[in-house]
């Protein structure tokens, strides 16, 4: 049984067209292999994917209490290939600039965390340290 691909319903925006087609091809890529919970983690916020088909929410590091009561990464807005409503100019050129490399931008997140950019676990080996993710999702992401 083929399951239905959600779209977002009406995307209004106001601001001139983004590029951060880069980034949302990135985390398909790891949705079409299987993959269940992907993020990607970059020096300024963390990509994950939407519910909807070519839609990506964008979060800080920064931890909050949610509505249910929980520790979660703090919420800033939502980006697809062209379009966005993040609202802070500096974080809009972050983005953009991940856009344009997302795996040159996890590789400087990783080697300067020691963290893999994907799931957040400590990388140890050489080459995980060196490429900025570690080997299961290095596989899993096609890198």
């Amino acid at each position: 049984m083929a399951t239905a691909t959600l779209r977002h319903p009406i995307i209004r925006h106001t601001a001139a067209p983004r590029n951060f087609a880069g980034l949302v091809r990135a985390i398909e890529k790891a949705q079409a292999s299987g993959l269940k919970r992907i993020s990607m983690r970059f020096a300024d916020f963390i990509i994950k994917p939407s519910k909807y088909e070519g839609k990506m929410y964008v979060f800080s590091h920064e931890k909050e209490l949610n509505q249910w009561g929980t520790m979660s990464n703090k919420y800033l807005g939502w980006i697809t290939s062209n379009a966005t409503s993040l609202g802070e100019v500096s974080l809009i050129q972050a983005v953009e600039s991940a856009a344009a490399d997302p795996y040159a931008a996890a590789k400087v997140y990783g080697q300067e965390t020691g963290q893999c950019s994907c799931c957040g676990r400590e990388l140890t080996n050489k080459l995980s340290i060196e490429l900025g993710i570690g080997p299961i999702c290095r596989e899993k992401f096609g890198l």
